[in-house]
């Protein structure tokens, strides 16, 4: 299952914590594979400062510790040295034995990725565009002491370079659009204090269980339970713990139910399960979650009860019939003295 992460900065934190271990590892090797010689002397002390200050930036991001900071300097020192390789394998290597760029279209998506990653969308498309402009510059200056095939796969580096940018660009859009779209989705149909199903969403699950049980032949039920006494609360401790209640209950109810069966807050201390299991079973379902209720110790208030009301669907049901007689069975259980179940 895959994680939702509540913000941007948390997604890119995640991202940091696994990538970077294995860009660690990569200097590492490049480092250990590559001749100590004269002319790897500078990319094995580069290599190194790199790996030593990619280990402090995984420590910082790991304690959550100074992130900006990390994300920005790493940006600096790799740019620096995207930047300084690319223009060394130009002249050292392509200029003078010519081949192929090579590493630098592998890591090219990571790196664009970082960069629109940690500027955002405007600036890292601006930022990403200049150091294209400035290895583009450096490509033309040498371009015609290269042999056809580095002027082919410096070529290819650079349409590969707008490729990136171009794609992850809009990705970084599209990404934007879902966060929003998911945003949107949870305020409209979770309960802002519980985190549960809120009536929105209950009246759409409630439509399609009706649909169903009218298609199939099958009967489900819906339990309708407030907590008693409830103004009291509000009136003696004060809203606040009023609403620490409802959430205490509401996670309460959450772990003494199916994952089948639907829960959800139907407005005030109200509150609504649709299940499958329907007459003598339903009825039972009800009254183990009335013991739990009156078991429990609320952190705020002590021990308290809730009346319960239930009712089967029938197939001539709608969805105000339905829950007309949860409602109705609620009433009755409210006025045989509250803390009991009724069926109606």
């Amino acid at each position: 299952m895959i994680k939702q992460f509540e913000s941007l900065a948390e997604l890119k934190r995640k991202i940091f914590l696994g990538v970077v271990p294995l860009i660690i590892i990569a200097f590492i090797l490049n480092t250990i594979l590559k001749n100590m010689d004269a002319a790897n002397k500078l990319n094995f002390i580069v290599n190194n400062t790199l790996t030593l200050w990619f280990i402090i930036s995984w420590v910082l991001m790991f304690k959550n510790r100074y992130v900006r900071f990390a994300e920005f300097s790493n940006l600096a020192l790799v740019s620096f040295y995207h930047v300084s390789t690319f223009y060394d394998a130009v002249i050292n290597y392509l200029g003078k034995i010519g081949g192929s760029l090579g590493d630098f279209i592998v890591w090219m998506p990571i790196y664009i990725m970082f960069i629109f990653l940690t500027l955002g969308i405007k600036k890292g498309l601006y930022f990403s565009i200049s150091i294209f402009a400035i290895t583009v510059v450096g490509g033309v200056m040498y371009m015609n002491k290269l042999p056809a095939e580095s002027i082919d796969s410096l070529l290819q580096f650079y349409f590969s370079n707008l490729v990136y940018i171009i794609v992850l660009y809009y990705a970084q859009h599209v990404f934007k659009a879902y966060t929003k779209m998911e945003l949107f989705n949870k305020h409209a149909y979770v309960d802002s204090l519980t985190g549960i199903a809120n009536r929105h969403r209950i009246d759409e699950w409630l439509e399609i269980k009706l649909k169903d049980s009218k298609v199939m032949n099958i009967s489900f039920s819906i339990i309708f339970f407030d907590i008693d006494h409830f103004k009291k609360i509000n009136d003696f401790y004060g809203h606040n713990v009023g609403d620490s209640v409802l959430i205490e209950l509401s996670e309460l109810i959450q772990r003494n139910l199916d994952i089948r069966e639907f829960f959800g807050r139907w407005g005030g201390e109200e509150f609504i399960i649709i299940t499958d299991v329907s007459g003598k079973d339903a009825t039972e379902l009800a009254e183990y979650l009335r013991q739990k209720v009156a078991e429990h110790e609320f952190q705020e208030v002590g021990r308290l009860t809730a009346s319960f009301g239930v009712a089967d669907s029938q197939p001539e049901d709608n969805k105000d019939s339905l829950l007309n007689r949860a409602d109705e069975g609620l009433y009755r259980s409210k006025n045989y003295g509250k803390n009991k179940v009724s069926m109606c």
